[in-house]
């Protein structure tokens, strides 16, 4: 039979924070409790990171359809925009295309793919599943190793002991959106032993808002943003053993398009018949083992991710014969498949009340199976590489593609093994109550990435280097100090060193330099690269001020090191200067009778500093780094606002029945720095400053069997018009527009959307 959830209550005296045997037992009872911050539960007061618990009542009570969503409501984090359509989220100054300086985990497991590290925190992600959202400002690195550089994002999704039958959640509103979730699950006895089982299931889908939206009176596309996808994904536990498999698959179109492309070219990158597929699915085995004061957990992991596409673009007009002058045109087939897989062993050891200990190793592995990108041109039978966009296998041919090699004079004797990517780990965090007012917490982690194996790029290609170049160690640490004077306040002191690694991407996709157009025809890896390093102290007080208002406040200064970037004539190196980052954070909550407000103010300072001594961006004279100048010194970081204000406010008009309003401020956002000025005809200016306002209505206990739940959201109800803006790479970008003006071709960024209206309808069974 069923084993209802057992239904516990506070007890009436206050309790120390540091006296709290089995915080695991409690993680049922109070929202308040998390896992990421050292891979155990604890509550947010007590964990050694800057931590926000975003949960399922949230989402619904403010009408969140994504997670970037619910993340743009914290002071400090930016969200903008790539030209694939993702999702992308800045936090305290640090930017990146791929998302990829922020690890996301889906319960508890990296979620990202193989060839970028990408982390997506868009559409992709099923936001009705999932129980709450743990976020860490900050590094993680010493617990989860690379990508966990400015923070950590752990997805929870519902699990057995949360669920006791079933849910079923519709969400359908403008630009023809709807998204569709049902989940389950529960615990049940099996031959006298506990079964605890709980799954999901969506399917989403929208069309965007057509291409005449903003700016009005251009031809583009930037408002047409087509997504379709599914998700799938459960959990088993049982006597110890968790098994849990997840799988998502996603789709959208290239939208890097503006006034200065060619119409067609964004017609013709329609969803059903172009654009961009991610396909991710992962399984993991856990088994918890009890061997007296510790507890054992071995673990595996695999991930199986694929990112085919397809775009088409016109090249302009063959006109070498007048009586037939027709168009040119190209498609492009993408192919990025890679598997990567984990496997390791945690520890956790209590030798005392007051001491606890945190340990684990293990061994990650990346393969690129197939990473290539081929072109056909004007209807061609068979395929060339476009732009030289491939990884070479142990053959020193295109990975995965044997087509291509069958166009080689001499085909390779034997198999040809795909290229991998291999790190070994270790990590340990000791946590040490002194008294009951005071905890200190210390730990590291270290990472050995090994020199790539079974790739052989031919010779002349690449940035000079060797392949044994590409390997690395990494150590990075961890402190922190927790102080609880009183009941009412909680002081943190916080030190961290994160680190991401070099991926894929940066690393193995090779080409050959252009003589003729004098530049890399796709942006070449580099075999030196090193890891970017950011080093980070954080303070963070709250205090209850009284049973009614409560405050926050907190200050960062990070230093980010050996920062990797594309850099002209189009290869990734190590940036030759540092950003540093000043930053601030400013909180205060109140609740007056049935009224709720929240208000954050963030401070972001990031600059860019001089050089240092290391420098793997010389290419020849070839580019502007080759002296070892760093073009940047000086400059604000691109795009990230200095100045952010977020707020909330919540009324609660009857029991279960609530009206929420949400606010967003932005500053002015640099770019006119990092734009090439004195060939314009038309003058670039840093972004304007902008602010979005939502509200959601939203109801709970509908219903005689008070199982339903339902909310009304309009986002962007001034229908505010603004663009974030295209990726620094591309910053500098100049074309000639329809009127011959000379301009930035991605002067306006790419358009959000604007007002919408989404209902929502919860059915529980």
């Amino acid at each position: 039979m069923w084993i209802p959830l057992l239904s516990l209550a506070w007890a009436a005296e206050p309790v120390n924070p540091f006296e709290e045997v089995d915080e695991s037992e409690l993680f049922r009872l109070d929202e308040r409790l998390v896992t990421v911050a050292s891979r155990y539960a604890q509550t947010v007061r007590k964990a050694p990171s800057i931590v926000t618990l975003i949960t399922a009542a949230d989402i619904r009570a403010q009408g969140f359809r994504t997670v970037s969503e619910a993340l743009r409501t914290l002071p400090g984090v930016y969200i903008w925009s790539s030209a694939e359509g993702r999702d992308l989220a800045a936090i305290r100054g640090v930017i990146s295309p791929d998302n990829n300086k922020l690890l996301v985990l889906v319960d508890g497991v990296p979620f990202y793919d193989g060839l970028y590290t990408h982390g997506f925190i868009g559409d992709p992600l099923p936001i009705s599943a999932i129980k709450q959202i743990e976020v860490i400002k900050g590094p993680g690195s010493a617990i989860y190793g690379t990508n966990a550089f400015t923070g950590v994002v752990n997805i929870v999704t519902w699990g057995g002991r949360d669920l006791e039958g079933a849910k079923v959640r519709l969400l359908a509103g403008s630009g023809n959106r709807w998204d569709l979730t049902a989940s389950g699950g529960g615990r049940r006895i099996v031959g006298g032993t506990e079964v605890t089982a709980s799954g999901f299931a969506r399917i989403y889908s929208q069309d965007g808002f057509g291409i005449d939206v903003t700016p009005a009176g251009d031809r583009n596309a930037n408002g047409y943003d087509p997504k379709r996808g599914l998700n799938v994904g459960g959990q088993v536990s049982v006597q110890g053993l968790r098994i849990q498999a997840h799988h998502q698959d996603a789709r959208s179109r290239f939208r890097e398009v503006t006034e200065l492309n060619d119409p067609y070219d964004a017609i013709a990158n329609d969803i059903d018949a172009f654009g961009l597929a991610y396909s991710n699915t992962f399984v993991e085995a856990r088994w918890g083992l009890d061997a007296g004061p510790a507890t054992l957990t071995p673990f595996a992991m695999v991930q199986w991710y694929d990112n085919p596409g397809s775009y088409y673009f016109t090249r302009g007009f063959d006109s070498t014969d007048p009586a037939n002058i027709r168009q040119q045109y190209s498609l492009v087939e993408t192919e990025k498949t890679t598997t990567r897989w984990t496997v390791g062993l945690d520890a956790e050891a209590r030798p005392g009340i007051d001491h606890r200990i945190v340990a684990g190793a293990g061994l990650e592995n990346i393969t690129a199976n197939r990473v290539l990108d081929v072109r056909y041109d004007d209807g061609a039978d068979f395929p060339v590489l476009h732009d030289n966009f491939t990884v070479f296998d142990s053959c020193g041919t295109p990975a995965g593609f044997a087509d291509m090699r069958l166009q080689l004079d001499t085909y390779p004797a034997g198999p040809c093994r795909s290229p991998s990517l291999r790190t070994i780990y270790a990590y340990t965090q000791y946590t040490w109550t002194v008294s009951p007012s005071v905890e200190l917490t210390a730990g590291a982690r270290f990472d050995n990435r090994l020199a790539p194996v079974n790739t052989l790029p031919p010779d002349g290609v690449g940035v000079a280097g060797n392949v044994k170049q590409a390997s690395f160690m990494s150590l990075s640490p961890r402190a922190g100090i927790l102080l609880i004077p009183s009941d009412t306040f909680t002081a943190k002191l916080l030190y961290g060193r994160a680190f991401r690694a070099p991926t894929v991407r940066e690393l193995l996709v090779v080409s050959a330099y252009d003589d003729g157009d004098q530049e890399y025809p796709s942006t070449t890896g580099n075999f030196q690269l090193k890891p970017e390093v950011i080093n980070t102290g954080e303070v963070e007080l709250t205090a209850e001020l009284d049973q009614r208002f409560s405050a926050r406040f907190d200050g960062n200064y990070s230093q980010l090191s050996s920062e990797i970037d594309k850099v002209d004539p189009g290869l990734y190196c190590n940036l030759p200067g540092q950003l540093s980052v000043i930053g601030a954070e400013a909180e205060m909550t109140g609740k007056v009778g049935a009224v709720r407000a929240d208000l954050g103010y963030a401070l972001t300072l990031a600059r860019y500093g001089g050089n240092d001594n290391d420098n793997n961006c010389q290419d020849g004279d070839r580019n502007e780094f080759a002296n070892g100048d760093n073009p940047y010194q000086g400059r604000r970081q691109y795009e990230f606002p200095p100045h952010m204000v977020k707020g909330r406010v919540g009324v609660t008009l009857a029991e279960g029945i609530q009206l929420t309003a949400l606010g967003e401020l932005y500053s002015k956002r640099p770019r006119k720095e990092w734009a090439t000025t004195d060939v314009l005809d038309i003058p670039v200016d840093d972004a304007p400053a902008f602010g979005l306002l939502h509200a959601t209505a939203s109801a709970s206990g509908l219903g005689s069997r008070k199982n339903i739940g339902m909310n009304v959201t309009m986002r962007n109800i001034l229908d505010t018009q603004i663009g974030t803006g295209q990726y620094r790479d591309d910053a500098a970008d100049v074309g000639v527009d329809y009127q011959g003006r000379t301009r930035m071709r991605y002067m306006d960024g790419y358009t959000l959307e604007g007002r919408s209206l989404t209902v929502g309808v919860e059915i529980g069974f």
